[in-house]
Formats: structure tokens, sequence, C-alpha cells
């Protein structure tokens, strides 16, 4: 849909959008008000040096944008309706315009930044976990911050692929409230749907894993979402996270965006899980 389209664009392609759309209209009413003759328009600076095509042009700019400022005006029953019904193409055109901007502006997003990697760590109990992390790039607050997993990938039953969908539960799927990051930790037990595979596994059958964050922005006042998904190229077995923030001498913890995707090596637990995947 248009509507969707406009607002989801970036701001430097709106106004390029803008720009075209009242040029293109423009010149359509200056080629009309052209065709009307010399006699359509009137001036009241006879010797101004411009040309009949460029009189057309400003005179269609002022009509459109309702400035009118008297030095060309309609000199027939013709050239009226033309800019009669110019004018009221300007005044509904720039009310959605406005209400484009207004809307661009007023919608609840969030901008929630993810770790270039998800990876699978050691963890707690002999046990390894897929861990990837989050932030909130804005300067907001982000409380009652809900994660939520899908893992999906294609199994082929009787000559047919079919996509099949697992849920994934964290150790972890809300905070109260995100000042920092937020590691989230699937711990890969008999329960997870990563439970038997090793790295490289699958890559040949489009694993996905497909994360929702929620959550109430302050600055809002409203509920806003981010999606995200790693494939498994994008898993890293065998790591651990380094910290993205440090501490100053009076206490404040400073995050480094820059930092949210850094890892070590780590050596995983050993595997007991057999090598055929329980899903």
């Amino acid at each position: 849909h248009i509507f969707h389209y406009l607002i989801k664009i970036s701001w430097v392609k709106f106004f390029v959008m803008l720009l075209a759309a009242f040029s293109v209209a423009n010149m359509m009413f200056a080629a009309i008000y052209l065709m009307l003759g010399d006699g359509a328009l009137k001036s009241t600076d006879m010797t101004g040096g411009i040309n009949h095509f460029w009189e057309c042009v400003f005179f269609s700019v002022h009509t459109m944008t309702t400035v009118g400022y008297g030095n060309l005006y309609p000199a027939s029953f013709a050239a009226n309706a033309v800019a009669g019904l110019e004018a009221m193409t300007g005044l509904l055109g720039f009310s959605v315009a406005t209400g484009m901007v207004y809307g661009r502006f007023s919608r609840p997003s969030a901008k929630i930044i993810y770790s270039e990697n998800a990876i699978v760590s050691p963890f707690q109990d002999n046990r390894n976990a897929l861990m990837f992390r989050i932030a909130n790039q804005r300067n907001s607050i982000l409380m009652d911050v809900e994660a939520t997993a899908l893992f999906t990938y294609i199994e082929k039953k009787d000559e047919q692929f079919i996509r099949q969908y697992y849920g994934m539960n964290f150790v972890r799927n809300k905070v109260s409230y995100l000042p920092l990051t937020w590691t989230l930790v699937h711990i890969i037990d008999e329960q997870s749907p990563l439970y038997g595979l090793h790295e490289g596994d699958r890559n040949d059958m489009m694993c996905e894993i497909m994360i929702t964050i929620k959550g109430f922005d302050e600055t809002y006042g409203d509920i806003v979402h981010s999606r995200f998904s790693y494939l498994s190229g994008d898993l890293v077995w065998g790591a651990r996270f380094t910290p993205a923030f440090h501490v100053q001498k009076n206490g404040a913890a400073i995050l480094d965006i820059n930092k949210i995707s850094l890892f070590n090596k780590a050596e995983l637990h050993r595997d007991t899980a057999p090598q055929v995947p329980a899903v």
C-alpha cells in the first residue's frame, strides 16, 4: 500500500518523492497554460524578461502554493477554470503531505540494535547455550521489554518441502527496564530445537531464528516492536561475548554500541546430545 510505503521509507527518499510529485504536477499545469495560448495569462510587469513558458511555470507554482503575488493572473475563462482546479489540487496535495509528515513523526518505532552474530557459548550445568545481544540505540527509556523467538527450517517429507516452526525459550524472556545491553540466552537442552546440532548442520535447509522484541517506550507513550533474524551462516560456534560497557570512576556505566557484537573464542562443553536432531 502506498501509505505504508511512504511511512516506512527514509526521510531522504520521502522528500525526494515529495519534491518530484510537486515538480511533475506544476509542469503538467504549466503545459496546460502553455497550450491555452499567449493570451491566457497576463502580467503586470511586461518588461520582466521572462518568456511565456517560464511565466506558465511560475504562475503554476504561485497558484498551487496559493501564494498569488499578483504579477501574473489568468485572463481567460479557460485559464481561470484551470487555475481553480490547480488551487484545489494544491490544497488537497499539501493536506496529504502534511498528514504524511505528521504520521512519520508520530509513528511509534523502536530502534533496537542486534549483535551481528548469534553465538553458541558454554553455559551453566555443563550445557551450551545460544546467545545474542540487543541494546536500545535511542535515549528513550524502554520498559517491560519482552523477547520471543522461533526456530524455523525446511524439512523434506514425501517429496515435499515443508517449513517447520519451533518456539525457543530464553532463560529470561522479559526485563522491566533496558538501560544497557540485554544478552538473551537460550539453553540447548533436550527441549531445544537446536539440540543435537553442530557447526555446519542444516546449512542447506534454510535455517533461521526469527526474533521479535516488544516494549513500552516512555517517549511515545506506546508499545513499540522490533524484528530481526539470524540465518545459519550467522551462528558462531564456540564464542563468548565481551563486555560492551565500562564503568567510570564515578560509578556510571557507559555503553559502547560499537562493541555489542564483539566476542572471544571459547571452548564449548562436551556435547552428549545425539547426532540426529530431536526436532
